[in-house]
């Protein structure tokens, strides 16, 4: 919706400028009528329909604001128990029911219990988390994801560092190739804030190695395979796999082991390999990387 949003401005934007520009410079010359009536009819639509949006994303975020409230407010009269749970429908109008799902618990860290606030509406899953302290509840994540691309979300250690990490997965729904994606929330040393969100595509975690191996975008047989290693919140590159084309762009049957993607510029060639390393032959997606059955 607020993409949309974001294309009809930018649409009126450049309508209106193109406009002003052909006004400019035929400012002796009369204008056709039925093309300028044509023109002020389809601006006028535009605008319509922008005030349409704006005012359905306002009537939305009142009734997400309105929905979180409620869940906050039962919350607070929990906040005393050590771990609660409850689940229910709530309908504000006819034409929009949401599921919400509360719980609280020591579900990342035995230091501080927290709060997670699952609000599953109309064309988005949100998720707003807090850290209980002082008998208050204190916001430490606030994400949406939307509903047609939303596959799970779970919590478990996933940078290896022994403290459990918030991961919400989700699937691509524009494009050709494998694009399955997971974004992580790093739980800080403080166990009780998170990271930014840190976003994988196709990705394979190796917490007790620190690693993280995964199949880039790309169709299959014809794309690459990485190797990411944790660093703190922070993740460095360690290599790039990808078949070796000659001058015709056929492959010879080497495998380039390489410090960046192959056609990223200055990217320098670490290894020639006979075969694939073992290492990521049990990755999920390396089937999409050799392009078996595809």
């Amino acid at each position: 919706m607020k993409r949309l949003l974001n294309i009809l401005t930018l649409g009126l934007i450049f309508f209106f400028s193109c406009k002003n520009v052909n006004e400019k410079k035929n400012s002796s010359i009369s204008l056709n009528d039925t093309n300028s009536s044509s023109l002020d009819k389809k601006a006028k639509e535009q605008i319509e329909e922008l005030n349409k949006i704006k005012e359905q994303d306002k009537i939305d975020s009142i009734r997400l604001e309105n929905i979180l409230i409620e869940a906050i407010k039962i919350s607070n009269k929990n906040i005393d128990k050590d771990t609660f749970q409850t689940e229910y429908e709530i309908t504000p109008d006819t034409e929009y029911r949401a599921k919400v799902k509360i719980k609280l618990g020591y579900y990342f860290s035995d230091l501080f219990s927290h709060l997670i606030i699952r609000r599953e509406v109309p064309g988005s899953v949100l998720f707003d988390i807090y850290a209980k302290q002082n008998g208050k509840f204190e916001k430490v994540i606030s994400l949406e994801q939307g509903a047609t691309t939303y596959v799970s979300d779970t919590i478990r250690d996933i940078n290896g560092d022994r403290l459990k990490d918030f991961v919400v997965n989700w699937y691509g729904n524009n494009g050709c190739c494998l694009k399955a994606f997971s974004a992580i929330y790093i739980l800080r040393t403080d166990k009780k804030s998170f990271s930014n969100s840190i976003e994988f595509i196709n990705p394979t975690f190796s917490p007790a190695e620190k690693i993280i191996r995964g199949v880039c975008y790309g169709h299959p047989g014809e794309t690459e395979m990485y190797k990411y290693k944790w660093a703190g919140e922070k993740i460095d590159t360690l290599e790039y796999v990808s078949f070796e084309k000659n001058e015709k762009d056929e492959k010879t049957g080497k495998i380039i082991i390489s410090d960046k993607e192959p056609y990223e510029d200055r990217s320098k060639v670490l290894k020639h390999l006979n075969i694939v390393p073992k290492e990521y032959k049990k990755i999920e997606g390396y089937d999409w990387f050799m392009g078996a059955g595809y």
